[in-house]
């Protein structure tokens, strides 16, 4: 699994057509902000995000263009990397052989809480050049290229509910993963006073991710203890993607340097709330108009809106495994417990698979309320887009 200078025969991979354009800036940031390590991240099929870290000079001199080596072990193991028998694409039958991780220098960004540090996601890329099938990005940029032929732009706002905790890696493995002390005591949704206790760490995380190319819209205490919620502001399905990625990691590594742990597990306890990510979705035309709202309509949902909503509906009892991809994820799946277990739709309904919000012209959409903090974004939007 070691690492190698990409050769000719062997680095098949040619800059993507975009890239040059960006090297620019990118030169310019790791100039202004000194930087001297770069974070080449990609997000396995668990939504877990893996990668390297590599000296800026390496990066700048052959990465950026050509990409660098990793095993196809990312596509033959589980969360907890534990190899899966019987599978094709890779394996002990294969050799397990390399990989390209091709960055997509658009996303280059700084690392607030890390000195001298930026990430660049990356894209699977084979030896020929060709983009991975199995690949979770590749994925929802299929589904968002079939979307756009057919005139739609597809935009996304995630909302991730998650639990903080006075412990750490060392901690949950000694208490055997039970017995977590959480971050405040008691259910207090929506508590300002509570919010201002965990100013420290929540302040930090808001202003952090700003910094980082992560803009919020919201973050408040939840219905669970020491649980909370935060809402990302909208964007392109690709980039809301990659913010969700970038921000859970973020938010467990902010934690983490405070002494916290941060879990978005779908269902930690039985006994307390489970972490939701809800996907608020809608379509917009070429000039940005947003496709879901009609004024003529009845409840001004359009029938654009109308048709996305019954795709949604008609698939989500298959595609429940891709919107609650764990056994966990199914605990939170209660009744009565905030957690959708219905293909069911309704106006400003929390008790429905969908979610339908309407209250003005530009933020008409529809609120999926299916997945789990645990999904995986590419996977959960790409299952929504298609």
């Amino acid at each position: 699994m070691g690492d190698r200078s990409p050769t000719t025969a062997s680095a098949s991979t040619q800059t993507l057509p975009s890239q040059k354009e960006y090297l620019v800036n990118v030169e310019r940031i790791i100039q202004e902000h000194a930087i001297d390590t770069v974070k080449l991240g990609v997000v396995d099929m668990d939504g877990l995000w893996r990668g390297k870290r590599l000296p800026v000079e390496y990066f700048l001199r052959d990465v950026w263009r050509h990409g660098t080596h990793i095993c196809t072990i990312l596509f033959g193991w589980d969360i907890q990397d534990t190899l899966i028998p019987g599978l094709e694409y890779t394996g002990w039958h294969t050799g397990y052989p390399d990989l390209f991780l091709v960055p997509d220098l658009s996303t280059f960004a700084v690392v607030p809480w890390e000195e001298n540090t930026a990430t660049v996601i990356a894209d699977f890329v084979d030896g020929n050049g060709d983009p991975v099938p199995l690949s979770p990005r590749h994925v929802l940029r299929t589904a968002i290229e079939n979307a756009e032929r057919l005139g739609y732009k597809p935009k996304i706002g995630y909302e991730f509910e998650f639990y903080l905790f006075r412990e750490t890696m060392d901690s949950v493995r000694e208490k055997q993963f039970t017995d977590l002390a959480p971050l405040t005591p008691g259910v207090h949704t929506y508590n300002l006073y509570r919010g201002t206790l965990v100013e420290p760490v929540m302040g930090e995380v808001r202003r952090a991710m700003a910094r980082y190319g992560v803009p919020m819209e919201a973050c408040n205490t939840e219905c669970g203890p020491g649980q909370f919620e935060i809402s990302l502001h909208y964007s392109d399905a690709m980039r809301a993607a990659d913010q969700a990625v970038l921000y859970k990691v973020g938010v467990k590594e902010i934690a983490a340097k405070q002494g916290l742990l941060a879990s978005f597990m779908a269902k930690y306890d039985p006994d307390w709330s489970g972490s939701s990510g809800h996907i608020h979705q809608s379509l917009g035309s070429a000039d940005e108009a947003n496709l879901f709202y009609s004024d003529d309509a009845p409840d001004n949902l359009s029938d654009v809106a109308r048709w996305y909503a019954g795709g949604l509906l008609a698939t989500m009892r298959e595609f429940t495994a891709f919107f609650c991809p764990t056994v966990n994820s199914y605990k939170r799946k209660l009744e009565k417990s905030w957690a959708s277990t219905t293909a069911t739709w309704g106006i400003d309904n929390r008790t429905t698979g969908l979610r339908v919000i309407n209250s003005t012209p530009q933020a008409t959409r529809l609120e999926h309320r299916l997945a789990g903090a645990d999904a995986n974004p590419y996977i959960a939007v790409a299952a929504s887009v298609a």
